[in-house]
């Protein structure tokens, strides 16, 4: 009767919800595509899926960890980089990659992350666009950690 489909609905909803909460709030999955992470990811094929940590707080974010990020040069994008480096500490200009933003900003070589912000880079310097090019990030366009790949290479 209407109380077991009522039943079934608030079973549905219920799930779907806890499902959305879930995957919104603590754990969700992202795709990265192209060169820029290879050879940790992407080094064999074009696509990788990564399950990423959507709890820890980013003041908890290490340097050399893989971040999904809001793409800072376009408003509904993302990218998946390493932070390199946090407020406070140096960045060297590499001479082979020295990137737009480091060759205007840094001095004697080096350039010092402001407070509230990380220097973000892919792991293949030549075929990535980082914080080289669009400067240091802010902590709060960070979305999450990358746990693990769970499929692709």
């Amino acid at each position: 009767g209407i109380n077991a489909e009522y039943g079934a609905i608030k079973d549905v909803v219920g799930v779907s919800l806890g499902a959305y909460l879930f995957t919104s709030r603590v754990l969700t999955t992202a795709t990265v595509t192209g060169p820029s992470m290879a050879p940790t990811y992407n080094a064999n094929s074009s696509t990788s899926l990564l399950l990423v940590d959507l709890v820890t707080p980013v003041t908890k974010v290490e340097p050399g960890e893989i971040v999904l990020v809001h793409d800072p040069e376009e408003a509904n994008g993302f990218i998946v980089k390493r932070v390199k480096a946090l407020a406070g500490q140096f960045v060297e200009h590499d001479m082979d990659n020295p990137g737009t933003y480091l060759a205007k900003h840094s001095y004697e070589g080096k350039y010092s992350v402001p407070t509230g912000y990380c220097w973000l880079e892919g792991d293949n310097p030549g075929n990535s666009t980082d914080s080289r090019k669009f400067g240091p990030v802010p902590l709060g366009l960070i979305r999450g950690r990358i746990l693990c790949k769970l499929l692709g290479s």
